[in-house]
């Protein structure tokens, strides 16, 4: 379990416990698509066959034709593009969470080279992938299947504007509140960025390097000769920009899934889940030295002071207190101060989170 339950001996120092544990929460949000009935639609995709004006029929209903070919064949480029991104995003963040899982696990028992290392596929490729996708599919599925040439869609591709797909993607995303095209770009790419992932990881990953930006020093081996100063400073970054980038990532994959589910309990599902990985990125500032601290933690004020909750079953009108929003993101439940009962459980009671996620677009 990567959760460090309250008694549970680890190696992480009590400070950084907590945020330990909001990665755990914001990890699950991801994990749920696969463990959860309610997504098992995005695994099918229903497509009628008109048999007087479709062809090789045949071919595809005795399996001699594979499914995307026959959709191709048919012209039917819209059903082809959902059916390949709902694959591939699925398989994608399958390999996301795996990669995920290990890094924050080997971080939580002390094991950092190994944490760093396993960072960078999922961080700056796959991710990547998902921001293209989400931004223009149709373009997406252009270059991987219609053209299929893999140097089309690679991230390593020095002719992809990586920075212009973060910015299409966070033009994308909602909410976007919290997130900024230069930091993002920063902690992934920019090798000069000491707080990035590129030049520590490339230490992870070598045991020497000599890129100016990240040059092993003298008389030095990459991360071999750490000592527990060296330990405090992997805690303090690792804590810093992997909470940050798990929730943007989050935000990413649920836009695309979501797109996919229009339906009204699945939008109250999504807009639930956005406002936890809120006030977990606001529990998380006001725990670390980041320049946005004072303004988040003046928002988590505005949270307590402006949000308000009529419940269905005593209608008694909840103001929320830090400790509520505390509950709700432990739990994903806002519970009545006065009789206990769920508040979040109509569309009416949805009626606050949609309107406050509207405000931070």
């Amino acid at each position: 379990m990567l959760y460090i339950q309250k008694g549970e001996k680890s190696r992480i120092p009590p400070k950084f416990r907590p945020i330990n544990n909001l990665c755990a929460h914001i990890y699950d949000q991801l994990t749920e698509i696969f463990t959860q009935e309610h997504y098992k639609k995005l695994t099918n995709t229903d497509i009628p066959i008109d048999r007087k004006n479709q062809i090789l029929i045949k071919e595809f209903e005795s399996r001699k034709l594979h499914a995307l070919d026959w959709l191709a064949e048919n012209k039917l480029d819209k059903e082809l593009t959902n059916v390949l991104t709902k694959h591939i995003v699925l398989s994608v963040v399958s390999d996301f969470v795996n990669f995920m899982y290990e890094s924050m696990n080997c971080a939580k028992n002390g094991k950092f080279t190994v944490a760093y290392a396993l960072l960078r596929k999922p961080l700056t490729d796959e991710l990547l992938l998902l921001e293209q996708i989400l931004y223009d599919k149709d373009d997406f599925i252009k270059r991987f299947y219609h053209q299929g040439e893999s140097i089309d869609y690679d991230p390593s591709n020095s002719k992809l504007d990586k920075r212009k797909i973060i910015r299409n993607a966070l033009a994308t995303l909602n909410p976007k509140a919290f997130f900024t095209e230069d930091l993002i770009y920063q902690l992934r790419y920019d090798k000069s960025c000491a707080a990035g992932i590129n030049g520590i990881s490339n230490h992870a990953l070598h045991i020497v390097t000599q890129d100016k930006n990240y040059r092993t020093s003298k008389q030095n081996l990459n991360f071999v000769f750490s000592v527990d100063k060296d330990h405090q400073d992997y805690l303090c970054h690792y804590y810093y920009f992997v909470p940050y980038l798990l929730m943007y990532s989050v935000a990413i994959v649920d836009e695309i899934i979501f797109s996919f589910l229009p339906e009204e309990d699945f939008q109250n599902l999504k807009a639930v889940k956005a406002f936890r990985r809120i006030v977990g990125f606001l529990l998380w500032t006001e725990k670390t030295k980041t320049e946005s601290k004072k303004r988040n933690t003046m928002l988590m004020k505005t949270l307590e002071d402006v949000l308000n909750f009529d419940c269905l079953n005593c209608k008694h009108n909840n103001r929320l207190k830090r400790a509520d929003y505390e509950l709700f993101f432990e739990t994903e439940f806002l519970l009545c101060e006065k009789c206990f009962e769920s508040i979040l459980i109509s569309k009416k009671s949805m009626k606050p989170i949609h309107d406050f996620i509207g405000l931070l677009k």
